[in-house]
């Protein structure tokens, strides 16, 4: 088993602790914590045969607020979602589950004025990072971002029960940003591949198992971009004939093989039509390499635990991968169980991480509501919310 940069045997110095309501719960004999790249939210899922043999009187609740630890290490800080316990002749088992802070973005709705008279529809304006602040604030989760504030947003429709994180998603993947959560429960707006782990995976050191997939039935030697360059409205009249853009080619596909990708959205057309033909063509060929490796170590050389969106390098001969290629981590899974402990994760080309470009709008506004927003009409005499939420001062909602 590999060591840390401190000598200390990961599985002797990597205790998992879950702490709630001001008290450290130890002892978990099966760990699963999983942390994503460009998904949320983080999650966890422990177990012990015997209820808390140190702190007896512990109660955990669904809903309770809680972190773990990892070997002192902050990994996770979120909510208790579901406390189950079985008991038999022989046995008492505890069996707790959590997710991060940004759990409530993905399963509650986005929160706008619905007395506006027209909830389905209103405008957003700010930057990338404003908006998914604004949209996160009202359930009490931090956002950052450590690639600045993304493109700045002139209008964003938004339907009435869409949640929080379909919003921030649709404007996140506008400015090519990826997001994942950190372990404070902060979520982080990024890029793929901004950091490096200080070491990766051999064969023959630290894993355990590894696998990889390469595959050529998603890949296709050209891709021709077609975007629709109008719509008649009001009308029987469907939409004009799509309109050849750009052609992509990819040369690591030995023979002849077409995709066309037709680009919906009004919105940028053809510039839109040829980024997503060329996103196609790289998002297929990075997933065309997947790696999976079982690592026997929860850390990297220097003691860090394996994060998401870092890095790492992969030296397995037998597996054929490019030993050059950077390899960026998608998924990282800390375990324990009757096996021991290890670290399930998997690596991809970081184009595989790379989000779709997508038109914030997938139709222009209609002539009633071009009419409205020339006119600055705002609905004024609609009543205030009995429950304002205050927004930051870069994020405007205006009902259209």
């Amino acid at each position: 088993m590999s060591e840390t940069a401190h000598g200390i045997p990961p599985g002797a110095a990597d205790e998992l602790v879950l702490n709630v309501g001001g008290v450290q719960i130890r002892g978990w004999q099966s760990v699963h914590v999983s942390r994503p790249l460009n998904a949320i939210p983080a999650s966890f899922d422990i177990q012990i045969t015997e209820k808390y043999p140190d702190s007896p009187d512990v109660a955990v609740k669904p809903g309770d607020e809680c972190s773990v630890t990892i070997g002192g290490d902050l990994v996770l800080t979120g909510y208790v979602d579901q406390y189950a316990v079985t008991i038999n002749a022989g046995n008492h088992t505890v069996k707790i589950t959590g997710r991060s802070k940004s759990q409530d973005l993905v399963d509650c709705s986005a929160l706008f004025d619905t007395q506006s008279g027209q909830p389905g529809m209103q405008k957003m304006a700010g930057t990338t990072l404003s908006i998914a602040q604004a949209l996160a604030a009202p359930y009490h989760v931090t956002v950052k971002s450590n690639a600045g504030d993304g493109v700045n947003v002139p209008q964003l429709n938004i339907n009435l029960g869409e949640t929080a994180w379909d919003i921030i998603d649709r404007v996140m993947r506008y400015s090519q940003f990826v997001a994942y959560d950190l372990p404070d429960g902060t979520l982080m707006l990024s890029q793929a591949g901004t950091e490096k782990m200080a070491s990766g995976f051999k064969l023959g050191d630290n894993v355990e198992h590894a696998s990889v997939a390469f595959s050529m039935n998603e890949r296709f030697s050209d891709y021709e971009a077609h975007f629709i360059s109008s719509f008649a409205f009001g009308s029987d009249v469907g939409p004009n004939q799509p309109t050849i853009g750009e052609v992509i080619k990819d040369a690591g596909v030995p023979r002849f093989r077409k995709r066309y990708i037709v680009s919906e959205q009004f919105q940028d057309g053809e510039a839109l039509a040829a980024k997503r033909a060329l996103w196609e063509c790289n998002y297929r060929k990075a997933h065309s390499q997947q790696v999976s490796i079982t690592c026997d170590a929860w850390r990297d050389s220097a003691g860090a635990l394996w994060a998401p969106n870092h890095l790492a390098p992969i030296d397995a001969a037998p597996l054929k991968v490019d030993p050059d290629q950077p390899w960026l981590l998608g998924s990282v899974t800390y375990i324990r169980d009757e096996n021991g402990q290890h670290a399930d994760l998997v690596l991809m080309p970081k184009d595989a991480y790379v989000p779709e470009p997508v038109a914030l709008n997938q139709l222009p506004p209609t002539i009633d509501q071009i009419e409205k927003s020339k006119s600055g009409a705002n609905n004024p005499t609609a009543p205030e919310p009995k429950t304002p939420t205050p927004v930051p001062a870069s994020f405007e909602t205006v009902t259209v």
